[in-house]
């Protein structure tokens, strides 16, 4: 049954716009926002949020993302102290995640990141900086923890 639904949310964010590859996985509970493309054989586990916005959010082949991972690709203005944040424009840019990644349980992935080729983020990790391919990456913010 549970296989049967993933095809269907697939399916509807297909017909809806989004480049997603038939062969993706979407759990219950996920959130799809703006530009956001998945690749074949890719993974959303259970209450993911991905925000695109304009500039996107990439993600490749083989990716496997665990439950309550968000991922956004903008971040609210700050620069002018006079001016509400709320009402300040938002700052973006693409978020980027390459082939064999896996983001473990409840990350978040912020704007502008790039995560390496064969990379693995511990659970419970901010991701503010680029990723380097075959890392391991833990923490708040993430950092090195050693290369696969």
């Amino acid at each position: 049954m549970q296989e049967e639904f993933t095809v269907l949310r697939v399916k509807y964010y297909r017909r809806s716009g989004y480049d997603i590859h038939s062969s993706v996985y979407i759990a219950s509970n996920c959130n799809i926002k703006g530009k956001v493309s998945i690749g074949e054989g890719s993974s959303l586990a259970h209450n993911c949020v991905l925000s695109g916005g304009n500039e996107g959010i990439e993600i490749r082949k083989n990716v496997m993302i665990a439950p309550n991972v968000v991922i956004i690709a903008f971040s609210h203005g700050i620069e002018n102290n006079g001016i509400p944040m709320s009402k300040q424009n938002n700052s973006e840019s693409k978020v980027v995640i390459e082939d064999d990644v896996w983001i473990a349980a409840n990350c978040t992935i912020g704007n502008g990141v790039t995560i390496g080729t064969g990379s693995i983020i511990a659970a419970n990790s901010f991701v503010n900086k680029d990723v380097e391919p075959f890392s391991i990456m833990g923490g708040v913010p993430a950092k090195l923890i050693r290369k696969r």
